[in-house]
This record gives structure tokens, C-alpha cells and sequence, in this order.
């Protein structure tokens, strides 16, 4: 559905998006991911048309998105600050989107007002940034759009509406194959929604995997050996990206296959031994770790 072809783009000299290369199927919620300055942003822009690319191709469903009407017409890019026109309301906007965008649904805007309830009369400029962003997926939803993108698009939501716009984006890929590409901060939250998760790091794809895939292929592993000249063997036979020691217990964090850890472990018949699931939100910290992008000590 979404086609990305080594995509570069700069601002000043500087790289923004460097040779990147990413595909999302029809039907998926994609997460995106990555440290501050990645590039995250620039993607997304780019993706939305927004942007022209300086190198490489973006295409969804197969045709080109920049200056391709036909195609933005059933694609919602979400900002990170909603934006609606100056002394707008709901209704007004709505008016607006409806002249827009072919597939918007009176009857699916009618229905999330029963989820949203905002008042359609009031000055958009006047509601809360909650509020706002509630406004925002309520105008996209009832759009019906083949393909929604948003960067951070939770912020400044409350728990209950937070459920309630999960629910409503999981039925729209389930009844109508929408596909949905989310940049966040909010880790827990992507884990809840995304089927397949990228990570950037300095504007290239530093890590692309299904979530599951991924949860499966990094471990958190406790340890006590007998001797300590094992835990020095270790370190030549799996792919470690951190260890630390605690007491008498070391623990790594592991990429590689379970059976084979546990099998290269158990040689050497250790004292304590656990093999736990990491989160995303570890993962990430780890990978960006061993990509030269980790937390210093400060003492203050």
C-alpha cells in the first residue's frame, strides 16, 4: 500500500531523511519510532506529499503522492498540533473537509459525535489542546480515508478518550482495511496499537520488524554462573547489547533466538537463570544504545 524507495531529504545542508526505504501493507498500523532529530517528522511530511523528496520515490497504492490530488484525497495527515482555521468551529470545518475530501460521511460524523460530544458551535481556537486533537480525529475519521497518518497523535489526550480513539482506529482497519502510520513518544501506546514498528535514528531505519518479531528476538536474561570465568565466555558466543551486574546476578539484555540462549546458558549449569520478555520501551532504549545513543550519568 505505502511504497517508500530510498527517500533522501535535507534542510540546509543538513539530512533530515537519509536513503530511506519502508513499506507498509494495506489493512497495518505502523509505528514510528526514534530519538529526538531522527527524522520521524520529515518522513511523515514527506509521505503526506507535503514534501518533495530529493531522491527516491513515495507511492501509495502504487501512484506518486507529491502534487497528486487524486491521492491525497483519501489520505489525513494529523500534525502534532491540530490546525484549524482562525474563529473556526467544529461545523465550520467539517463544511470544509466535506468540499475536500470525497469519501467524508455525514452519517460516520454524525456517529462520532455520540464518542466525542463536542460542541460543534464553539470557536475551535477556544477548546482545550485535548479538545482539539478530539476535533481532529473526529474530522479524519469521518473522511473515511484509505490511509491516515499522524505524529503524536495522543498527546494531551485522557486515558478514557485514549481508549475510546484506539477502539475506534482498530474498527476502522478491521471493517475497512485503513492503514495507519503513528509517530510517537508514547511507547506504551504504540505497543497497544501496532502490528509492525520501525525505529530511526540520525534519518535512516535503524530497525523494522512485525512487534511481535521483534519482542521475539531480544531477551532479558538473569543470571548467577558458578564461575565467573563463564560470564567472560558468554560474551563471545551471544549478541549482547548491555550488561550490568546486580549482587551476585548478572543481566544481559540479548538479541538472538530463546531456545538458543537458553541452550548456550545452560552449558554452563548456572546457579540462577531467567529468560524474560522485554517492552518496546526497553527495546528501543537498548537498540538506540547500541547505536551509540544512550543515557550518560550526571551527577547534579
Amino acid at each position: 500500500m505505502i511504497e517508500i524507495r530510498g527517500i533522501s531529504k535535507s534542510f540546509q545542508g543538513e539530512k533530515a531523511v537519509d536513503s530511506l526505504s519502508l513499506t507498509v501493507h494495506k489493512g497495518a498500523i505502523y509505528g514510528l519510532l526514534g530519538s529526538n532529530g531522527a527524522g520521524k517528522t520529515t518522513l511523515l511530511k514527506t509521505l503526506a506529499g507535503i514534501y518533495r523528496p530529493e531522491e527516491g520515490t513515495v507511492k501509495i497504492g502504487g501512484q506518486p503522492v507529491f502534487e497528486s490530488p487524486q491521492v491525497k484525497q483519501n489520505l489525513i495527515f494529523m500534525p502534532d498540533s491540530p490546525y484549524f482555521f482562525p474563529q473556526a468551529s467544529l461545523k465550520t470545518m467539517a463544511a470544509f473537509y466535506r468540499s475536500v475530501y470525497p469519501g467524508f460521511s455525514d452519517k460516520r460524523f454524525e456517529e462520532l459525535g455520540t464518542v466525542f460530544r463536542l460542541d460543534m458551535g464553539r470557536k475551535l481556537s477556544r477548546f482545550s489542546k485535548g479538545m482539539q486533537r478530539q476535533a481532529a480525529f473526529w474530522l479524519a475519521l469521518s473522511c473515511r480515508p484509505d490511509v491516515l497518518i499522524m505524529d503524536e497523535p495522543i498527546d494531551g489526550l485522557d486515558p478514557v478518550m485514549r481508549r475510546q480513539i484506539k477502539n475506534l482506529l482498530f474498527q476502522e482497519v478491521a471493517e475497512r482495511e485503513l492503514t495507519v502510520l503513528i509517530s510517537s513518544h508514547n511507547l506504551r501506546e504504540i505497543e497497544d496499537l501496532c502490528d509492525h514498528v520501525g525505529i530511526m535514528h540520525q534519518g535512516r531505519m535503524l530497525v523494522e520488524k512485525d512487534l511481535d518479531d521483534l519482542k521475539a528476538d531480544t531477551h532479558k536474561v538473569q543470571v548467577a554462573f558458578r564461575d565467573e570465568r563463564h560470564a567472560s565466555a558468554l560474551a563471545a558466543k551471544l549478541q549482547i547489547l548491555h550488561q550490568e551486574r546486580r549482587g551476585s546476578v548478572d543481566l544481559y539484555i540479548v538479541k538472538g533466538d530463546r531456545e538458543r540462549i537458553s541452550k548456550v546458558i545452560h552449558v554452563y549449569e548456572p546457579y540462577v537463570f531467567d529468560l524474560l520478555p522485554l517492552t518496546l520501551e526497553e527495546i528501543f532504549i537498548y537498540e538506540m544504545g547500541d547505536a551509540g545513543y544512550d543515557a550518560q550519568p550526571i551527577l547534579l
